[in-house]
Formats: structure tokens, C-alpha cells, sequence
């Protein structure tokens, strides 16, 4: 009788303890973002569910906006009232809020979501995210006319926006060229931008407008693109060349000579590009140069902007590359001076480019100093226009001493020849900086 009734005790401690967790009274949890946000023609969040005893139940969520109620989601997950849930399991939901399908005016509005557990008296969460809803797409207006730009050439656009706009600038193909406010006059904003050399013959430049909540204003520049040729040259690879610049920039290379200098051309010279592109990427919101940028004194040119070059060994070609600047010539270690005013951003060891300087000018406009035997500057520091910036070399893919400049406009290598020419400042430039913006450039 006694292990009866031990029997029956057993069962109702059991049965107790089964109950008594099945009356569990924590909360289950929703994860995911719960900040503040701005909701435009669409916007998608991720709800993550999860409940550490019994199991996830049931998830709904709903947007409440203007008095009324919009269903978005409403989800039951497998389990059972007796056994509960699978535990461990976190369940995702996502749900995707279109204002004007739904019906939603703009305003404020409160995305909600609830979780159910399993437990036998149901525990629930409520997670409430604070919504602005703007559908309206920001203003923007134009004020340059019609442009002559060159392939290869850069080009400003001057235009005003409403205060509300997250970003704006100019969009050419994939590569954005961000605005900046005029600094004197805050209603308009300006913004450098380049037509690539490799750009489609059929590019249309457009002004991006684009607000907190992500609605976009799209217009059209008015452009008459320049088309132009660029030059081309042979460069012939001898085995001495080749070791010697291999040794410099690649040190420690198993394999040879043309192996090491194809790898330096073709990757080491990608990821210096990336990497000019990175430091480009970050300008001064002041215009801090003025008139037309100086090219180093007593030079000659050799290899021209975007030169096509076909690399040949043992009378075969092993590699083209185009060479997206000017090379500059005088006497061995010339002083090189600043081509305008500005503050150093980059000074050191740059792969191809060798020991190189890079100045902001701001707005997004940038002068590149390759091939440099020394550097006399460092980084961070101002910088006018004709201070000397250190000595031409022969470091890098150098094979004589020169200076190998460039111009880089947001990453973008664009023609040095415009920036040195007084009148094309003056016209592309200046004029739509003064107060007669409507006539172009």
C-alpha cells in the first residue's frame, strides 16, 4: 500500500511541477530594431520572436496611423496547449509597409508588434516603433543649363533643395558625386561631378534628391557631351626593369620577373586605385583653392591622361593598363609644388604610384603627386599653392624621374588640362558660381 501511495505522490510532485512550469509567467521577447524611423514609398523591418520556456505561440503585427488600424502580419507557430513549443527556436517575421497601397497619410504612425507564448495562462509582449510617414518626394530645382562636357572632363552643377533632403548630388551611371552647400549663399548647393572616360556614350547625368524616408527626385542635367580620343603607347619590359620594381613593391615575390611586374600592374595597381578612392572619399565642405591650379614648373609631358598602354616582352603584348594621369619631367629630384591650396590628406608609400602626396582641395576635388623620391609635408596639414611638396623620383612604376600628377574628383581620375586652364575655370566654374546661373557653362 505504501508504494502505492509513494507512487501516487510521485505522480502528483510530477504533475505539480509539470503544471507549474506550464504556468510560467515570463515574458517571451521581441528582438530587431525599435528606433525611431522615417517610412517613404516602402519600408521593410525584421521582427525576431522568441520564448525561453514554453515556446513562441502567436505573432501579429499592425500599423496604427490616423485613428485606424492596418493588419500586416498575423502568425501561428506550430506547438501545442499541453506540450508547448519547440524550444530554441527563434522565429522570424518580416513585414513590409507600403503607405499608399494601404492607405496610410503621411504623419505619425506606430508600427506594433505582439508575441504569444505557449505558457497555460498566455504570456504577452507589445513592441511599439514610432514612425514618421512621408511619401512626398523631395523638391529640388536646377539652376545650370545646358553643359559642354568633355569624356574624361568635369563639370558643376549648381541647384537648391529643401532642408528636409538627406543627401543630394549628381549621379552619373553608378558613381554618385555628392552636393555641397554654397558657402555663400545657403539656399544653393553645389556639385563637382565627372563624365568617366569608360562612361556609355548614351550617360545622362542626372540631379539626385533623395529625403530621410527615402523618396527620390530625379532630374535630368541638360548636357552636350564632348566626345575625344585618347592617345596610345607602346612600353617595352626588359627583365632588369622588371626585378628592380618588383623587389621595390612586391619584396619577398617567388616567381618571375614578369610574373611579379603583371601581378604589380594589374592587382597592386587595382587596389592603390580602391585605396585613392577611399581617402577621396571624404573632402573638406569649404572650397579652399581658387583660380586654376599650376602645372610644375619648367616640365614637359610624357605619357598624357588616360594613354592606352600595351605593355610588350619578348615582342609580345602581356598587358594594357591606362594610365589615368600626366607625367611631368624637369631634372632629377625637382621640387614639386602644391598645383593650389588645400590640406594634405595622404603622404607615403602608395604601390605603383610609389612615395605619393594627395591634397584636398574640397568640395570633393583632389590633386594626386606620384613616383616622389621625398616628401617634405605631413599628413593633415594645410597647404598652399606652390609650396613644395617634396622631390620627383623614380619610386613605384616609375622608369625615369618625373612627377606623375593627377586630378581625382570623388575617386574619379578626371583631365588635369582643365584645371590648369584660367579660361576654362572662368566658364565652367566661375560663371555659375556668380549670380547668372541660368546660362550653363
Amino acid at each position: 500500500m505504501r508504494i502505492v501511495w509513494l507512487i501516487v505522490l510521485v505522480l502528483v510532485v510530477g504533475a505539480g511541477y509539470y503544471a507549474y512550469g506550464r504556468l510560467e509567467r515570463v515574458q517571451p521577447a521581441i528582438g530587431g530594431l525599435n528606433t525611431p524611423a522615417f517610412v517613404g514609398a516602402e519600408y521593410r523591418h525584421v521582427f525576431r520572436f522568441s520564448d525561453k520556456d514554453s515556446g513562441v505561440r502567436h505573432a501579429r503585427v499592425w500599423l496604427e496611423a490616423g485613428g485606424k488600424n492596418y493588419q500586416l502580419a498575423d502568425q501561428e507557430y506550430p506547438g501545442s496547449v499541453l506540450t508547448g513549443a519547440e524550444l530554441g527556436i527563434e522565429r522570424e517575421l518580416e513585414v513590409v509597409v507600403k503607405p499608399k497601397e494601404l492607405g496610410v497619410p503621411d504623419g505619425s504612425a506606430t508600427l506594433q508588434a505582439e508575441v504569444t507564448d505557449y505558457a497555460w495562462l498566455p504570456n504577452t509582449t507589445v513592441l511599439q516603433i514610432p514612425l514618421t510617414i512621408d511619401t512626398t518626394p523631395p523638391r529640388a530645382s536646377l539652376l545650370t543649363g545646358l553643359t559642354y562636357v568633355r569624356r574624361g572632363g568635369s563639370e558643376l552643377a549648381v541647384y537648391t533643395v529643401e532642408d528636409k533632403v538627406a543627401k543630394s548630388g549628381v549621379s552619373v551611371g553608378n558613381k554618385f558625386f555628392p552636393g555641397f552647400v554654397d558657402p555663400h549663399d545657403a539656399k544653393r548647393h553645389l556639385a563637382f561631378y565627372a563624365i568617366p572616360t569608360d562612361a556609355p556614350a548614351d550617360v545622362k547625368p542626372v540631379l539626385l534628391a533623395v529625403d530621410a524616408a527615402g523618396n527620390q527626385t530625379r532630374i535630368p542635367l541638360s548636357i552636350s557631351l564632348l566626345e575625344r580620343g585618347f592617345p596610345a603607347d607602346t612600353l617595352p619590359l626588359t627583365d632588369e626593369f622588371m626585378a628592380a620594381k618588383v623587389a621595390e613593391i612586391l619584396p619577398g615575390f617567388q616567381g618571375s620577373a614578369l610574373d611579379g611586374y603583371l601581378k604589380i600592374n594589374r592587382d597592386v595597381r587595382k587596389e592603390n586605385d580602391a585605396k585613392i578612392a577611399e581617402v577621396c572619399e571624404k573632402s573638406s565642405v569649404d572650397r579652399l583653392w581658387s583660380g586654376a591650379f599650376t602645372q610644375m614648373p619648367n616640365t614637359h609631358a610624357g605619357a598624357s591622361f588616360a594613354q592606352r598602354r600595351s605593355y610588350v616582352y619578348g615582342g609580345k603584348v602581356v598587358d594594357q593598363q591606362t594610365h589615368m594621369g600626366y607625367d611631368l619631367a624637369s631634372t632629377s629630384h625637382a621640387d614639386i609644388p602644391a598645383a593650389n591650396d588645400g590640406v594634405v590628406v595622404w603622404t607615403g608609400p602608395l604601390g605603383i604610384y610609389g612615395n605619393a602626396v594627395i591634397v584636398d582641395h574640397g568640395l570633393g576635388l583632389f590633386s594626386l603627386y606620384g613616383h616622389m623620391s621625398e616628401i617634405s609635408v605631413e599628413n593633415h596639414r594645410p597647404v598652399n599653392q606652390g609650396e613644395t611638396l617634396g622631390k620627383s623620383g623614380t619610386t613605384g612604376l616609375a622608369g625615369g624621374d618625373h612627377l606623375h600628377f593627377a586630378m581625382v574628383l570623388d575617386g574619379v581620375f578626371v583631365d588635369p588640362l582643365e584645371w590648369f586652364d584660367k579660361k576654362w575655370i572662368a566658364d565652367h566654374i566661375e560663371t555659375k558660381l556668380s549670380d547668372r546661373v541660368s546660362s550653363g557653362g
